[in-house]
């Protein structure tokens, strides 16, 4: 990851979640109604998608990925207005990200398939994408 976000395109939430579900084998799911998409693979979610402004990730349109511990943190710490843990999911490993602001499409790329790489190498072989 870059150590700042340049002002650039940033993604949609439209288009988030079509790069979500562009990964291998993703598939989309509503377990918590219409207005949560889970994007998972190998029945893991590797991201969480509200479809509306306000949730319990917060208002505005959002997005919850999986990341390694130390990289949540640091994220955390150097972008606290565009990013934070992702209450009530476990916030060691999970990252909200502000859908929309400053983050280029770019960044956003790279955490969704960080998350997917963080889930699927956690799957059991047999689960995994070909």
């Amino acid at each position: 990851m870059s150590s700042a976000w340049p002002g650039s395109v940033a993604v949609t939430r439209d288009e988030l979640i079509a790069r979500a579900l562009a990964f291998p084998a993703a598939q989309e799911d509503y377990p918590f109604g219409d207005d949560l998409l889970t994007v998972k693979v190998g029945g893991r979610v590797f991201a969480w998608i509200p479809l509306g402004e306000t949730g319990w990730l917060g208002r505005g349109a959002r997005v919850a990925v999986k990341l390694p511990p130390d990289l949540v943190a640091e994220l955390c710490d150097a972008f606290p207005d565009q990013v934070s843990s992702a209450r009530p999911l476990d916030e060691r490993y999970w990252l909200a990200v502000r859908v929309g602001t400053s983050m280029p499409e770019s960044e956003m790329a790279e955490l969704l398939a960080m998350s997917y790489n963080e889930v699927v190498q956690h799957l059991p072989r047999r689960h995994r994408p070909n």
